[in-house]
């Protein structure tokens, strides 16, 4: 895995603060000549652009823009959303142009920058940039979209020559790192994130992933991995050798892994499902991606297209509380799927959704739905069901991967969740897409978030959002309290129990969290629920410092644990690198610290 250097690291942060600064500048500008928010469009406007202006004003009002008496939209949302739209359409481009990615609509052959500007001009392209976005929408339609009026918007000159010299000005090796758009948006959001703590506001939905967006190290993904998925394929597989280097897999004296045998785990990769439920810009995705292609391409002796086809339709799944993220991790796993196969192809439909989108029709919409299913004998108890069901969809964006349709408890009332969830399959593809559209967001975004929060899985890995109880907003606090009492205190810990409901049987929930619950008395419960009823499997302690991004520093941890009843002499592996003195250290110590069981 290429990842970036400290000081290339540091000069992409300058660039994405200097670039938003900037672009939101820009959108304002840009917006303010197509007078989106005067009461009236200026009188030298044509025809299409007065269309246009009333777009962008309906949309602004979609995004929570108020519309005053005096008909002076404000445009605070709407600029912000131009300046993410217009930064990261450039961005992604120059990221596909460096991999010999960027591919002509018609003529279906790789095309630089330069290729674009002469192409614009006979296209009727306003720039380079407008030309290589709209080549690369037919290659990604749910992240380059066309139909968004944002995309109609072209910013002055001056500012869109400002944002080229920032492009212009970075390295090649920025482009190619595996890690670098990881980084893009933690960068994107740092400003955010140090506004939003400041004002000692109680964090909501809408906040959350300003507040929460922490760049996963990747020492830390490929430990979890190497000791999950690494280590079942080698407990089926004993005596051969694996098809890629698991080099943070740590065995017993006897040569088995430390993490265990995996009981309850398929006996081949084609059957190992993943999901990431906190996947921001995709980092465990596009890691585990090459890792399932190679075992599966083992295994089943395909081609690599033949196996990227396989793993993201059947291994990978994800979701993510922020619309944006979810679109960078759909970029992320194309762009690392493509430069594996080494050329540009179609992709399956990927099982990447915004798990934070309400539905937007009505209650009464998804009752009548009941009526539609064959099974109709206990009419009532359904449609008492999706009345609640309904009611725990709109609180998507305030608790996004935390949604448990399952939590809907069954009665004399209320049909259970196996009974609903047909009809609620249903009420969710008929939610209208247009909304969603005009929100700049994709499109299946409720209907898929659906699919995926209603399965089980073998594997969940992730980095938990942290974020201690008295921080967290009303509803979100609330609901924690009612459904996960025993792990209230953190978000993070939360998750891990959310986690866990949502794995098979035999399944493994892993993920990077905070390691205070492992002592503090407020966790007690939490800890005898779980050490009475999972597997513990791995525990690594990393300490502070462990991340390389600056920050108040706090201990933390990589656990892994199995879902099965432990048996009376089941060992728990752990490492402690905590005494190492920064990221660099503890990524070398964990592959060679003493393991120690208990």
């Amino acid at each position: 895995m290429s990842v970036l250097t400290a000081p290339q690291r540091s000069t992409l942060e300058n660039a994405v603060k200097q670039a938003r600064k900037i672009a939101e500048l820009g959108a304002t500008n840009a917006l303010k000549s197509l007078a989106v928010n005067e009461p009236e469009a200026f009188a030298h406007m044509t025809d299409a652009q007065r269309a246009l202006r009333n777009s962008l004003r309906s949309k602004a009002r979609l995004l929570g823009d108020a519309l005053p008496a005096d008909s002076r939209q404000t445009i605070h949302l709407l600029a912000y959303e131009l300046a993410y739209e217009t930064w990261h359409k450039m961005l992604f481009a120059k990221f596909l142009e460096t991999n010999n990615l960027l591919i002509h609509s018609e003529f279906g052959m790789p095309v630089s920058m330069s290729d674009c500007a002469e192409f614009a001009t006979d296209e009727g392209f306003a720039d380079k940039w407008d030309a290589a976005a709209s080549y690369a929408s037919k290659m990604l339609p749910a992240i380059f979209r066309t139909d968004d009026p944002l995309t109609q918007v072209a910013f002055a000159t001056e500012d869109r020559i400002k944002l080229e010299s920032i492009i212009d000005a970075l390295e090649t090796a920025v482009f190619t790192a595996d890690d670098a758009l990881g980084w893009v948006y933690q960068f994107w959001q740092s400003e955010a994130k140090a506004v939003i703590n400041a004002s000692g506001d109680k964090i909501d939905g809408a906040r959350l992933p300003a507040v929460t967006q922490l760049f996963t190290e990747p020492y830390m993904v490929n430990f979890l991995i190497d000791n999950t998925l690494g280590a079942w394929w080698v407990s089926r597989n004993p005596d051969v050798t694996p098809p890629v280097a698991f080099d943070y897999l740590r065995k017993l004296p006897d040569g088995t892994p430390a993490a265990g045998t995996f009981e309850g785990w398929p006996d081949t990769t084609a059957k190992v499902t993943s999901l990431d439920p906190c996947m921001g810009s995709g980092h465990f995705v596009a890691a585990l991606f090459p890792i399932f292609a190679e075992l599966r391409r083992h295994e089943e002796g395909l081609t690599k297209e033949e196996a990227t086809d396989k793993v993201i339709a059947e291994n990978l799944h994800g979701l993510e509380l922020d619309a944006r993220c979810t679109q960078i991790a759909a970029f992320n796993l194309a762009l690392t799927a493509w430069k594996y196969c080494g050329a540009y192809k179609i992709l399956p439909d990927m099982n990447l959704a915004c798990s934070g989108i309400a539905p937007t029709g009505k209650e009464e919409d998804w009752v009548k739905l009941v009526g539609k299913v064959e099974r109709t004998d206990d009419k009532a108890r359904l449609e008492n069901g999706m009345r609640q069901l309904y009611e725990h969809f709109q609180l998507a964006p305030e608790l996004g991967s935390l949604l448990d349709p399952s939590t809907i408890a069954a009665d004399t009332f209320i049909a259970s969740f196996d009974q609903l969830q047909p009809v609620l399959l249903k009420a969710l593809d008929n939610e209208a897409d247009t909304e969603l559209l005009e929100r700049g967001v994709l499109a299946a975004g409720i209907a898929k978030a659906g699919e995926l929060l209603g399965k089980k899985y073998t594997l969940i890995i992730t980095n938990v959002p942290y974020l201690s109880r008295g921080k967290q907003g009303k509803i979100m606090a609330d609901y924690c309290e009612k459904n996960y009492p025993e792990a209230k205190g953190d978000l993070a810990t939360v998750f891990l129990n959310k986690m866990l409901k949502a794995n098979t049987e035999g399944g493994i929930s892993c993920s990077v969290i905070p390691q205070n619950w492992l002592f503090l008395t407020s966790y007690k419960k939490f800890r005898e629920k779980l050490l009475k009823n999972e597997a513990f499997s791995v525990v690594a302690r990393l300490g502070a410092k462990s991340f390389q991004t600056p920050m108040w520093d706090f201990n933390v941890m990589l656990i892994s644990i199995q879902r099965k009843k432990p048996k009376e002499n089941h060992k728990i592996a752990g490492f402690d690198v905590s005494e190492d003195p920064n990221a660099a250290a503890k990524d070398d110590a964990l592959k060679v610290t003493t393991l120690k069981t208990v």
